[in-house]
């Protein structure tokens, strides 16, 4: 363990002083616990949920980082939350919980009107200020998003029950975007982005409090 905090530490002092991939640390302390999890997870109602969150921090890793708060969220939250749509597709598709299925359904529109809204915002968007320690403290998100993914993360808390994995995996990802949102707040610049964050945070809330009560 010590060593991999070692190892995350000079990580993210390259990271900040080279303008590198956003989370190059997530890559190279996770590339072999990834794949031990990608072999055990052979469970239909765990890989149909784990997929597009994998697939998601393959995006996230191969974005580069300018520096600028900016720039470098509204990218990371589109992403994010076109990882949410393949996640609520899942569910729509394959879940068994009617309640559950309309959230999801509802909550796709939500998230289609995002995503609308960012692409709004990133054409307006150029990087113009570094802040490294933006960068750090993204950068650190990146890295505990990606170590869930490792064998003895997430996938060790799901079942064979696809609707509580559901659940499982999607509560996560809420808080992840709770986490990259607060980050962005404490840096940026954007009025509109930062409205975008703060609502973020408060929808992504109120959806946990949803999906808790939905499955009970």
């Amino acid at each position: 363990m010590k060593i991999r905090n070692n190892n995350l530490f000079a990580c993210l002092l390259a990271v900040s002083l080279s303008g590198s991939t956003m989370v190059a640390c997530a890559q190279a302390t996770t590339t072999g616990g990834t794949g031990a999890a990608r072999t055990s997870a052979s469970d239909p109602a765990k890989t149909a949920l784990l997929e597009p969150m994998r697939q998601m921090m393959e995006k996230l890793k191969k974005l580069q980082a300018t520096g600028d708060p900016d720039f470098d969220y509204v990218l990371q939250a589109k992403i994010h939350a076109q990882g949410e749509q393949d996640l609520l597709k899942q569910e729509v598709q394959n879940g068994k919980d009617t309640t559950l299925k309309q959230l999801a359904q509802n909550l796709l529109k939500a998230t289609q009107s995002e995503i609308t809204q960012l692409d709004g915002t990133m054409r307006q968007i150029k990087p113009s200020r570094p802040n490294q320690a933006f960068t750090q403290q993204q950068s650190r998100n990146m890295q505990a998003m990606a170590l869930k993914l490792q064998q003895g993360g997430t996938e060790d808390k799901l079942t064979s029950d696809f609707d509580k994995n559901f659940v499982t995996v999607m509560l996560e990802h809420r808080q992840d975007a709770i986490d990259m949102a607060n980050t962005y707040l404490q840096y940026g610049n954007n009025s509109a982005l930062k409205d975008y964050a703060r609502e973020l945070v408060t929808k992504a809330q109120q959806e946990m409090t949803q999906i808790k009560t939905a499955l009970k």
